[in-house]
């Protein structure tokens, strides 16, 4: 059924009618694309974790109204908060990442701009966050992680600065991340982790960031594209302390 977040208006208990607010973009979806009105079954979801089947009563160019049949929680919000410092991709990898790490349950997505770094600037950030919602509609959360604006890397590393733990990947690491996680004695509630571009970070860079309290670590023995090397560092924490 389709799914689509609103911001919810006060309402009447009398009724069982809720009221709320939608964006532009899903009312051209709603009413363009699928073609839904009075009558038709819709799901939605608010900020709270709350999640409405209903039918349609009244919809218009930035409000919907619905008759609630069933109402729920969502319990899909991750308790580990999930910090992804990802330096930017050239042309559109980033989506993809923004995308799968939304799915994964990212907290918050810094684009890093590292030395290495070929986009030097980007105006694509409202274009992520919007990517970032569009993600959260699909996999079934309430609240999308805010891609933030791109930073440079010495200063991101001041960015959530009292995270429990602090990784940065770099392929000439001997220490795996597994491992690592594997000899860990106790869980944490909040990480940071940083991604670097195509060519990798550098050693001033790691350095630099291992000054700042963070461990370098590999992924294995095979060097990884910048965007699988994302997807498999997030798989691996959410499945070590998270809800994987």
């Amino acid at each position: 059924m389709p799914r689509f977040p609103i911001r919810k208006e006060p309402s009447t208990e009398d009724d069982g009618i809720l009221h709320g607010t939608i964006s532009e973009s899903d009312y051209t979806h709603i009413t363009k694309v699928l073609r839904l009105g009075p009558g038709d079954r819709i799901t939605v979801f608010d900020t709270e974790s709350t999640e409405y089947e209903g039918t349609i009563t009244e919809i218009s160019s930035g409000t919907i109204a619905l008759q609630v049949h069933d109402t729920r929680l969502l319990r899909t919000e991750p308790e580990l908060e999930l910090n992804l410092f990802q330096a930017i991709l050239k042309g559109n990898r980033m989506d993809g990442i923004i995308s799968q790490a939304t799915q994964l349950g990212v907290s918050g997505i810094s684009p890093v701009i590292s030395e290495r770094t070929q986009v030097r600037s980007t105006s694509k950030i409202d274009r992520w966050n919007k990517i970032a919602r569009e993600s959260t509609k699909q996999c079934g959360r309430a609240t999308p992680p805010v891609v933030s604006q791109p930073i440079d890397f010495q200063d991101s590393l001041g960015i959530r600065e009292q995270s429990e733990m602090k990784i940065i990947l770099y392929e000439n690491q001997d220490e795996m991340l597994r491992d690592y996680l594997r000899s860990l004695t106790k869980s944490v509630n909040s990480i940071n982790v940083y991604i670097g571009p195509e060519g990798g970070f550098s050693e001033k860079e790691v350095a630099l960031a291992e000054e700042n309290g963070y461990t370098a670590l590999g992924l294995g023995k095979r060097i990884l594209r910048a965007e699988t090397a994302s997807v498999v560092s997030l798989a691996l924490l959410q499945s070590h302390f998270g809800d994987i």
